[in-house]
């Protein structure tokens, strides 16, 4: 026995494409659009409701569940025991799954994937090859794109951006407008804000924070609890840790150490 039909009377043009509402066999509810019996397994326990619609090529299987005014078309997938809501759009050939929740005005796209417990939400997007999994949260603005992964209790949010083959886990946080590219790694408890710029191989963990219009890159490493703010440069192999800090215009780079309680400032070099 089917678990839905298609009205053929109840119908809306998308993009010049016909989508006929869902009715429901087993109580003769009305759920979402859909373009044909392909979009919406008759199988599964998955369902389309309120005013979703999910058409082209894309699929929503398993126990998923897309609601409210969400789209899901393309090639995407849905499946598992994902929700797809408010405003949300999923296409290109994306994959959303496990426990995975999308919502408000947030896009999921391209190659992309999100699953676990990730949620993506308010105007965030996720796309290219990008991946958000685990119990990571990316809202607000912020941007997660290219090769890059965001996974762990990871919070991406603000304008920030993620992208290349950037990697942000565990609890790190990255907020404001900070840029995180190139291959660096930013994790632990470790906080990166404001205007700061991490790139190239560099790493940012422990309880580490990197703000202001700091840029840190190279193959540097900050840990610890050390902060690295203002315009300063942290580059080449340095290694700022401990309680350290680099602020105003500092420039810390080569094979300089910086530890304990530290403090470089103003238009200070330190190298080795």
């Amino acid at each position: 026995m089917k678990k839905y039909i298609l009205r053929k009377d109840l119908t809306i043009e998308v993009n010049k494409v016909t989508l006929f509402r869902i009715e429901y066999c087993f109580d003769k509810s009305l759920g979402g659009y859909i373009e044909s019996e392909d979009n919406l397994s008759q199988e599964d326990t998955c369902m389309i409701l309120d005013n979703a619609e999910v058409f082209g090529q894309a699929k929503v299987f398993g126990e998923a569940i897309i609601y409210g005014e969400a789209q899901v078309f393309g090639h995407a997938e849905v499946f598992g025991q994902a929700k797809v809501f408010g405003e949300a759009i999923i296409y290109g050939q994306a994959k959303v799954f496990g426990e995975a929740i999308i919502y408000g005005e947030a896009q999921v796209f391209g190659h992309s994937e999100v699953y676990g417990q990730a949620i993506i939400y308010g105007h965030a997007e996720v796309y290219g090859f990008g991946a958000v999994y685990g119990q990571a949260k990316v809202y607000g603005q912020a941007k997660v794109y290219g090769l890059s992964e965001v996974y762990g209790k990871a919070r991406i949010c603000g304008l920030a951006r993620i992208y290349d083959k950037a990697k942000v886990f565990d609890q790190a946080k990255v907020y404001g407008n900070a840029l995180i590219f190139g291959q660096p790694e930013v994790y632990g408890q470790a906080k990166v804000f404001g205007k700061a710029r991490i790139y190239g191989k560099a790493k940012v963990y422990g309880q580490a924070k990197v703000f202001g219009q700091a840029e840190v890159y190279g193959h540097a490493i900050i840990f610890g609890q050390s902060e690295v703010f203002g315009q300063s440069e942290v580059f080449g192999r340095a290694r700022i840790f401990d309680h350290a800090k680099a602020c105003n215009e500092a420039r810390i780079y080569g094979e300089a150490y910086i530890h304990n309680q530290a403090i470089i400032y103003g238009l200070d070099e330190v190298f080795e």
